[in-house]
């Protein structure tokens, strides 16, 4: 036999107040003596009564929601600022859905296509290479009224506002770094084609230059077929049997640095005895032996600026008027055991 449903109607009769009575004791938008108050929360309590949310906000033409688009739901640093970004919003009363586009073109439109269509009230999108296209249309957010914040990437959306970390700046800090320790041998393993590999390498380049105009220092790229640990391994392993001589490794994440270390020690190289090893990510900072010397970024404080940010813009007090910001972050090195000086 089917549960009983109870409805507001259900309630106001239990209680002997109006319906209005009971919606605003529910929703807190008008005062309601204490004695009726306390009349309806226990006829709700008895009847086991549950606001219609859908109904609520389709009345108030909003939902409080909003989707969180992911390239990789695998990737553990765009995992914990979906978490953070979450939390900023459930703090001020926004529920937020993941969605996964796997970096595709068709998936990313068919995202889309569901936040139209559960009217929901903003997105963050990630600040990847699929929004450079045209056929991802974001003017058909625009259009219905739907708020976006970019988060989470390197590809920067003109018209909206982007919260991004200075990946340029996090490469230059390695650079100088590993230039002070008498390094000039040093291989990049990341992706290729890919925007942030392009911004983090040219940081590392950029120091160099700026130590050693013109400098003889050998910067090579490894370049990896995808953002796998598995594809760090096999394009390591690739470029240690080529025997090119480097003192210095730099990872572009954690999963690369996890394929890229195996690689290392499968080949019988000693970090950093044999080599200096340092990644982008805080994925090593614990627990791997030795300690990895990483550039970390501050997911919590970017998911935090972007969720508030978007949730001011639904609600006006940042209105669409206003002009988008481009805000870059700054990354923080971290020594630890995994670097040396060359002596």
């Amino acid at each position: 036999m089917a549960k009983f449903i109870a409805t507001i109607k259900d309630v106001a009769r239990e209680a002997g107040v109006s319906i209005s009575t009971v919606s605003s004791v529910v929703n807190g938008n008008k005062p309601v003596s204490e004695e009726l108050a306390a009349r309806v929360r226990q006829a709700i309590e008895k009847l086991e009564f549950h606001p219609n949310h859908m109904a609520r906000s389709l009345h108030a033409k909003r939902t409080r929601t909003l989707a969180y688009l992911t390239p990789d739901i695998t990737n553990v640093a765009i995992i914990r600022t979906f978490k953070a970004v979450e939390a900023a919003a459930q703090s001020r009363g926004y529920a937020v859905f993941l969605l996964d586009t796997d970096g595709s073109v068709e998936m990313t439109r068919e995202a889309l296509e569901k936040i139209i269509g559960l009217r929901m009230d903003g997105a963050f999108l990630p600040l990847s290479w699929v929004f450079s296209l045209p056929e991802i249309r974001l003017s058909q957010l625009v259009e219905r009224g739907i708020a976006m914040v970019g988060v989470s990437g390197s590809y920067d959306i003109p018209d909206v506002d982007c919260f991004l970390h200075d990946e340029d700046g996090g490469g230059q800090q390695i650079g100088d770094y590993l230039y002070r320790l008498g390094h000039r041998q040093v291989v990049f393993v990341g992706p290729t084609p890919s925007r942030s590999t392009e911004r983090r390498l040219g940081g590392v380049r950029a120091a160099y230059q700026e130590n050693e105009p013109g400098s003889e220092s050998d910067l090579n790229l490894v370049p990896t077929a995808n953002y796998s640990a598995a594809a760090a391994y096999d394009a390591v392993q690739a470029y240690l049997a080529s025997r090119t001589r480097f003192t210095a490794m730099v990872a572009f994440n954690d999963a690369v640095a996890t394929g890229a270390l195996a690689a290392l020690s499968d080949n019988g190289l000693l970090v950093p005895n044999d080599v200096s090893f340092i990644s982008f990510g805080s994925g090593h900072r614990d627990f791997s032996r030795p300690t990895i010397t990483s550039v970390t970024f501050d997911e919590e404080r970017i998911a935090q600026l972007a969720a508030n940010r978007l949730i001011d813009r639904i609600g006006g007090i940042t209105t669409g008027a206003e002009p988008s910001d481009h805000v870059y972050l700054p990354l923080t090195l971290t020594i630890r055991q995994s670097t040396k000086r060359i002596v």
